[in-house]
């Protein structure tokens, strides 16, 4: 039987490190936003006050006849 013998070029990794350091910058912005408070202004903590106004809703009253008991 003959051998298969494969050669691979020593520059063919070029494009994965890029994603490796694209990846792992996104999961540092992401635990960044998360465990530091990424948009807040630093050592801000204040009141934030959101007033909504819901418009009263009522719905119709329904009158459901009940059935008599002697009729079949």
């Amino acid at each position: 039987m003959a051998d298969v013998q494969v050669q691979q070029s020593p520059d063919g990794g070029g494009n994965s490190l890029i994603i490796a350091i694209a990846v792992i910058a996104v999961v540092a912005l992401v635990a960044w936003f998360l465990f530091a408070g990424g948009g807040r202004a630093a050592g801000g903590g204040g009141d934030t006050n959101v007033e909504v106004n819901v418009p009263e809703v009522s719905a119709p009253e329904v009158n459901v006849p009940t059935p008599n008991a002697g009729t079949p």
